[in-house]
């Protein structure tokens, strides 16, 4: 009889002792979780920051080029400004939008990419939470 009784012992301190382990690294994994959450909501919001920042060089630079009211023709040739020197600065201003709207572009898509990765993480964090 001793043996059969060291036996079911046995087994319920085993049954505990896996229960209590596999407890320890449920919290384990949902720290681990929540610490890479919080990584990644930093990380966005460093994405928006940059976004807001990039959107206001932008801005900034579409108001600076509202072309600005025709010179007054005084008859010298030096007053007028030279073609070639207008349609390069255009030329500039058309190329820095263009990098401002791809630099947008590709902080939008970075910000997107870390929703989905932290709403995969929570979903996560809400399953092991609500398992017993």
């Amino acid at each position: 009889m001793p043996t059969l009784r060291t036996f079911w012992i046995s087994i319920l301190l085993l049954c505990a002792s896996l229960a209590a382990a596999s407890d320890g690294d449920q919290d384990a994994q949902l720290r681990r979780l929540q610490v890479a959450v919080s990584r990644i909501q930093q990380e966005q919001q460093s994405a928006y920051q940059q976004f807001g920042m990039v959107q206001e060089l932008r801005r900034s630079l579409i108001q600076q080029t509202t072309p600005p009211p025709p010179p007054a023709v005084s008859g010298i040739d030096g007053d007028l400004p030279s073609y070639d020197d207008q349609a390069r600065q255009r030329k500039q201003l058309d190329e820095q939008l263009q990098r401002y709207a791809v630099e947008l572009e590709r902080l939008y898509a970075r910000y997107r990419e870390l929703d989905e990765q932290k709403r995969s993480l929570l979903d996560r964090i809400s399953e092991l939470s609500q398992s017993p």
